[in-house]
C-alpha cells in the first residue's frame, strides 16, 4: 500500500549513502540472498554512534545499567572523525546526527556541539533536514 513517505531511517544498512528499499527479499539458510524489486521509499543512513542518547545517558534497569556519562568534546572528535572519514571514502554521503533535545540541551554539551558545527561548517559541511537530504539524493543517486 502506498504510503507516500519519502524516505525511513530504520534499517542501519549503510554508514553513509542513502539507498532504495526493497520489497520482497529472501532470505535462507544456506542459499544465496534474493534480493526484492527496489521501492521509492530512501533508507536514510543512521547509527547509534551518531545518536546522543548511548554516549550521555545514565539508564538503571533491573536487569541493566548503561552508564554513559562520556565527555562531550570526546564524543563531538568521534562524531568529526566520522564526517572525515565519509568525506575521504565517498563523494557524495550524509551523516546524521541524532540528537534529542532534553540529551544534548545540557550546557557543556550545546557547547561541544557548536564547536564541532563550526569545525564541520569550515570542512565544507552542508547542514540540512533529512527530508532535505533524501530529496538531493534522489537527485544526485537515483535520477537515471
Amino acid at each position: 500500500m502506498e504510503r507516500k513517505f519519502l524516505y525511513d531511517s530504520s534499517m542501519m544498512a549503510s554508514d553513509h549513502m542513502p539507498y532504495r528499499v526493497r520489497h520482497g527479499d529472501v532470505i535462507e539458510l544456506e542459499k544465496p540472498a534474493v534480493f526484492g524489486k527496489a521501492t521509492k521509499l530512501i533508507e536514510m543512513p543512521v547509527s547509534w554512534t551518531l545518536d546522543d542518547y548511548p554516549h550521555f545517558e545514565f539508564v538503571r534497569t533491573p536487569q541493566s545499567v548503561l552508564a554513559s556519562l562520556q565527555s562531550p568534546r570526546a564524543v563531538m572528535q568521534t562524531w568529526y572523525d566520522e564526517f572525515v572519514y565519509m568525506r575521504k571514502t565517498v563523494d557524495w554521503g550524509v551523516l546524521t546526527l541524532t540528537m534529542h533535545p532534553f540529551v544534548i540541551g545540557r550546557g557543556q554539551r550545546m557547547a561541544a556541539l557548536e564547536l564541532l558545527v563550526d569545525k564541520m561548517a569550515k570542512d565544507g559541511a552542508v547542514f540540512m533536514t533529512m527530508e532535505q537530504a533524501a530529496e538531493e539524493a534522489k537527485t544526485k543517486l537515483f535520477s537515471s
